[in-house]
């Protein structure tokens, strides 16, 4: 959760043209100097439900959809790799956009602070999931909780689809080649780690613009201050912060990204030996 805190302020840094954070140690720093150790764990209740919605349904949608794609399901090495890379996709964007008010008050209650982190003080705007939720729809109307809906979907499709079919892909490659031979947990380790790294490639850019829309601030209208859609967010990050600002935060969003798909594919491998 602290790297997650951390990759999300990262891609936030600049958008209001003000530079706060030097790197991933000094944003974590100074974090806690102004709001206090806890703020490494700003975000926790909606991160958790997001991920119990929008993870479970990425994962539990790719086979289902992977296997209509296919002639042959009980042959995953017969599958054509763009009929993986779309079943990720579709799973991702599915799972996300039904999930976008979770990840919606998860970024705004981790960037909440940051105006205020520099001067020391750093006022609660929003007290707790429910009071974050209420206020949205209070200030910008149901179809608030789904501002961002498609940067938030762009970068799932694009997570999912390279972490999915990678997986699979080169799961299925490496006991090809017999350089792991033996479907046990250093195969599933060494694929997991190479799916995380592919994954953070493939959805970095979409995950800072997700951030910069979801946490900018919002006139009376409830519409955004700093970017109008995805597509002036990314000409005005390249534009005012250069081509690799698309790519803010992602050691951290890797730190993050990395272990957690190592985790989940390990557990989701044992349930599938244990229960088929």
């Amino acid at each position: 959760m602290p790297v997650d805190v951390v990759k999300t302020r990262l891609q936030m840094d600049g958008a209001a043209s003000v530079r706060l954070y030097r790197g991933s140690l000094d944003c974590a720093m100074q974090s806690v100097r102004a709001e206090g150790l806890t703020a490494l764990w700003t975000g926790l209740s909606p991160a958790l439900l997001r991920q119990s919605t929008y993870g479970s349904l990425r994962y539990g949608l790719y086979l289902p959809l992977r296997n209509l794609f296919c002639v042959d399901a009980t042959r995953p090495g017969s599958i054509a790799l763009w009929k993986k890379v779309t079943a990720g996709a579709v799973a991702g964007a599915l799972a996300s956009g039904i999930a976008n008010p979770t990840d919606l008050v998860k970024v705004r209650m981790q960037t909440h602070g940051m105006s205020l982190a520099s001067a020391g003080t750093c006022p609660k705007k929003y007290k707790r999931v429910a009071h974050c939720f209420g206020q949205t729809v209070r200030e910008e109307g149901i179809l608030g909780l789904w501002t961002g809906v498609g940067p938030t979907m762009g970068r799932a499709t694009a997570l999912a689809a390279a972490e999915l079919s990678t997986y699979d892909e080169v799961k299925h490659q490496l006991q090809l080649s017999k350089v792991i031979e033996h479907d046990g947990l250093l195969l599933h380790v060494c694929t997991a780690f190479v799916s995380g790294f592919m994954a953070t490639l493939a959805s970095s850019p979409f995950d800072v613009v997700k951030s910069r829309i979801m946490g900018q601030p919002v006139d009376a209208n409830g519409r955004g201050v700093l970017y109008s859609g995805m597509l002036d967010c990314i000409i005005k990050l390249i534009r005012h912060e250069g081509l690799l600002s698309l790519y803010k935060g992602f050691w951290p969003n890797f730190g993050r990204v990395g272990p957690r798909v190592t985790i989940t594919f390990v557990i989701l491998e044992q349930l599938k030996a244990s229960f088929g």
